[in-house]
């Protein structure tokens, strides 16, 4: 929340921004009432129980889910913490590391955002007037959690993976046997010596991932013209799938890197962020599939040299077991942490 401004918000409406699967609207703030504490509790749960993301409530939409305008919500200090108390109150788990800030736009108005974060607790139960719920959000819905998703939910949770560690390694002490508890995590790391952002696009652009989005951290980009996997076949298959691609880069002064980041900006589904203090490599795949899900982060720069002639090191990611957690970790850092701290270059279009 600390990397949010009300300025951000605004954009948010400047640029149309839509709904989807981290970000919600609310134009007016939830009652006091039962059902409307339990809407709210849902549309909260149903965040954490996904990917996490925000609840902005206080901005009106348009019918294609897009921001239209600000609401203010009056006295919006007294109504946060109302729904924050709600929050502690009605949801089992707690969700950890969950904020609610108020950005005023004037004498006691304001607008009211949630930060949902991503959790390991999953899933997580709303407990109000004797009922129970499991919610979780679909693109730019929420649905009832089946008891499938429900028990998968369970048996993904780091928590409970590592209780079943221990209890098959302590039935494994008491039965005499000292060898390691092997098989339980699937393999889910890779290290590449061997052209690893290579290796990273041909499993992007031949793996047949539709991915939800995919982003792009790297502080050179080259069109990689003359290479099997040219930048422009990426950005082909991301407008053809609509996948937001978002890039971090540092602002180009080579040819060769203005020519990729000319080609960047040709497709309305890419978010270009300049940052001259990005010196990180990170490659990163989100799927509406979960399981979908991969990253790359190494040394390698996304150019033709990165590609084919440095002598280069990365680590492929799968989510997977504790992979999932650690690809959290990352889009996490990558899609709210420096990007809200790089500089916007080009937004995405809006799209009906």
């Amino acid at each position: 929340m600390r990397d949010i401004s009300l300025d951000d918000i605004r954009l948010l409406v400047e640029n149309q921004v839509p709904e989807g699967p981290y970000l919600e609207y609310k134009e007016s703030p939830y009652s006091g009432r039962p059902q409307d504490r339990r809407e709210m509790l849902r549309d909260v749960t149903a965040l954490a129980n996904s990917s996490g993301g925000y609840l902005i409530v206080g901005i009106r939409e348009d019918h294609f889910g897009r921001a239209e305008d600000l609401i203010p919500v009056p006295e919006p200090h007294t109504i946060a913490q109302a729904m924050r108390q709600t929050c502690l109150d009605g949801v089992r788990d707690r969700v950890g590391g969950l904020e609610v800030g108020v950005y005023e736009t004037g004498f006691d108005q304001g607008i009211i955002v949630f930060h949902v974060p991503f959790s390991e607790r999953r899933p997580h139960m709303v407990t109000l007037t004797n009922r129970t719920d499991f919610y979780c959000r679909y693109d730019t819905d929420k649905r009832p959690m089946t008891i499938g998703e429900i028990r998968e939910a369970i048996l993904a949770n780091p928590h409970f993976r590592q209780l079943v560690e221990l209890e098959v390694q302590a039935k494994g002490a008491l039965d005499g046997d000292e060898s390691p508890v092997e098989g339980i995590i699937p393999p889910y790391a890779q290290v590449i010596t061997d052209r690893p952002v290579e290796r990273f696009l041909q499993r992007y652009l031949l793996g047949g991932t539709v991915a939800q989005t995919m982003v792009v951290v790297s502080p050179f980009i080259g069109d990689l013209a003359g290479t099997p996997f040219e930048l422009e076949a990426i950005t082909e298959k991301t407008e053809a799938d609509g996948t937001r691609l978002y890039v971090v880069t540092r602002e180009p002064t080579e040819t060769y890197h203005q020519a990729g980041v000319e080609v960047l900006r040709e497709c309305p589904l890419v978010e270009i962020r300049y940052n001259r203090d990005i010196h990180a490599k990170l490659y990163l795949v989100w799927s509406r599939d979960e399981t979908e899900s991969f990253a790359l982060f190494g040394s390698g720069n996304l150019t033709e040299s990165g590609l084919r002639h440095n002598i280069e090191l990365g680590m492929m990611i799968s989510a997977r077991g504790h992979g999932r957690a650690i690809i959290h970790d990352l889009y996490q850092w990558s899609s709210f942490g420096l990007r809200s701290t790089s500089q916007l270059v080009k937004a995405i279009q809006a799209t009906n």
